[in-house]
């Protein structure tokens, strides 16, 4: 069983300070987060526990809303995701911060917050493995605008071509060797283009999701079990009312569209 309650006392703990010290400066003043703002904090103070839960809810709902109105940032969703886990509602939670660290890699509370989510999910869900060669390298193209991966781009290849074409008029074989170097980085800028903005990540947001093997209500169940809400995947297509996912352990099923949401938003951009 999930020790909601142990959870929502420990994560209160100083987090309303983080929240109103930290809030997205292009938010100030916004009336719904101001009222997000002071929802938390009336969440906090409820000293009957069975009441903090829908307490917390309304925080989230407002959060939410504000996100709704303008340009949300990192910090902002990181907001929603601690309210979303205080009120129990576990895939709103790891979207959020999922949604958090896509606009900013860096956001540490967002990290540390989404380890401790997934620790609430079942045993037997597939989780995505934190610290890889993958994860550093999709955060470091993230962290690059279009305009500085073109500008960095045309400078390694001018580097590169001058490095050949001096190597092979004057027969340098060293020289050859070392352009090898700015000849990888313009391989991984090359690439790291074709990734920005293409970004299949999604999350179960769906409470007890049957997952299917094809597109079909009539289509047998995936898996032994329903995929609990927060479930990291990969949403490789969809097909009319239907979305094809990808679980971290590389295991395919079918959902319902509605059932998952991405991390990136339609319109949304990673951090420039």
């Amino acid at each position: 069983m999930i020790p909601w309650r142990r959870l929502c006392e420990v994560v209160s703990a100083g987090v309303f300070a983080l929240l109103v010290a930290a809030h997205p400066a292009g938010a100030a003043g916004s009336p719904t987060l101001e009222q997000a703002l002071e929802a938390y904090r009336s969440a906090q103070e409820t000293s009957v526990v069975a009441d903090r839960a829908a307490a917390f809810a309304r925080a989230e709902r407002l959060f939410a809303a504000a996100a709704r109105e303008g340009d949300a940032g990192p910090q902002l969703w990181t907001n929603l995701g601690t309210s979303a886990l205080q009120a129990e509602n576990l895939g709103a939670a790891v979207l959020a911060y999922r949604r958090a660290l896509a606009l900013d890699p860096d956001q540490r509370q967002a990290a540390q917050n989404l380890v401790h989510a997934r620790t609430l999910l079942p045993s037997w869900v597939p989780r995505p493995e934190s610290g890889g060669f993958l994860d550093s390298f999709l955060a470091w193209q993230h962290a690059m605008s279009a305009a500085e991966r073109h500008g960095t781009g045309a400078i390694v290849f001018l580097i590169t071509a001058a490095m050949l074409g001096t190597a092979f008029a004057t027969g340098s074989g060293i020289l050859r060797g070392f352009a090898i170097f700015p000849l990888l980085l313009w391989a991984v800028l090359i690439v790291s283009e074709g990734l920005a903005g293409v970004d299949g990540s999604g999350v179960l947001t769906a409470p007890d999701t049957i997952a299917r093997a094809a597109d079909s209500r009539n289509a047998p169940a995936r898996f032994a079990e329903p995929l609990p809400a927060g479930t990291e995947v990969v949403i490789s297509e969809i097909r009319g009312q239907w979305a094809r996912i990808v679980l971290a352990n590389g295991r395919d099923a079918w959902v319902s569209a509605a059932a998952v949401e991405a991390v990136l938003p339609h319109g949304a951009v990673p951090k420039s």
